[in-house]
């Protein structure tokens, strides 16, 4: 009989907890990217909209 009683943590748990870090990573930098998009394009917009109404 094996003298070790303690189970290593199965891997499988452990992997599936990086997927849902690297998921919750992802769309977090996508809703940034998005963010950052949207405010560039209204920057611009008002920039264009006061270059016009010069």
């Amino acid at each position: 009989m094996s003298h070790r009683t303690q189970r290593p943590v199965p891997k499988r748990r452990r992997a599936r907890r990086l997927l849902i870090q690297g998921l919750g990573q992802a769309a977090f930098y996508a809703a940034s990217a998005t963010l950052a998009g949207g405010l560039v394009r209204e920057l611009l917009h008002l920039a264009h909209m006061s270059a016009a109404s010069c």
